[in-house]
């Protein structure tokens, strides 16, 4: 027979895993041993439990502002093709889209800046960064990825011109290279 144990918690966390057994139909007993469980999972993977919530939490909200996810290697590939084909449609394309999401981010909470750079976080979940900083009336964003193909690199950059252009600033410089993106912005409104 296996030998239960004591174990402590602060009351309003304890109240709230009763609350979660009560919605669950499930007694308290197998709600924290549930809980416990998966901690352990998570540990044993080399992971801590928080950290694979805030993922999981991170691509549900890239599903919810409309990202998929495709291999990576191949969306740089196609993009880079599309651009030496049809390099001002695609541009233009880009550069709209990303206007769209900027307003988008505006309009979804006060820190439409903060909300932007949330996203492009998710949508550079992968082998590249990304960065945006606040700076004296303006902004600088970077973003380095090294696979990024150079069709690719141009368009991302106008994709981030186009949101921040729509999220009230303007472009003051800007520096595309493969791989690397640097820009910066000064408030327009």
């Amino acid at each position: 027979m296996a030998m239960r144990k004591m174990l402590a918690a602060e009351e309003d966390i304890a109240n709230r895993v009763v609350e979660m057994a009560k919605r669950r139909g499930v007694t308290v007993f197998q709600t924290v041993n549930d809980i416990l469980e998966q901690a352990l999972r998570a540990d044993g993977m080399g992971l801590v439990l928080k950290e694979v919530i805030d993922r999981r939490w991170m691509l549900e909200r890239a599903r919810e502002v409309g990202f998929t996810f495709a291999v990576e290697r191949l969306l740089y590939e196609v993009v880079d093709t599309a651009y030496g084909h049809a390099r001002q449609q695609l541009s233009q394309m880009w550069l709209e889209m990303g206007g769209w999401y900027g307003k988008y981010f505006a309009g979804k909470r006060d820190d439409g800046l903060g909300a932007f750079g949330e996203a492009m976080e998710l949508l550079t979940l992968g082998t590249s960064e990304f960065s945006i900083e606040e700076a004296r009336g303006g902004v600088s964003v970077t973003c380095v990825g090294e696979s990024f193909t150079p069709g690719f690199t141009e368009v991302f950059s106008l994709f981030i011109e186009g949101a921040l252009e729509a999220l009230g600033y303007a472009r003051a410089a800007k520096e595309v290279s493969r791989g690397i993106i640097r820009l910066k912005f000064e408030k327009s409104r």
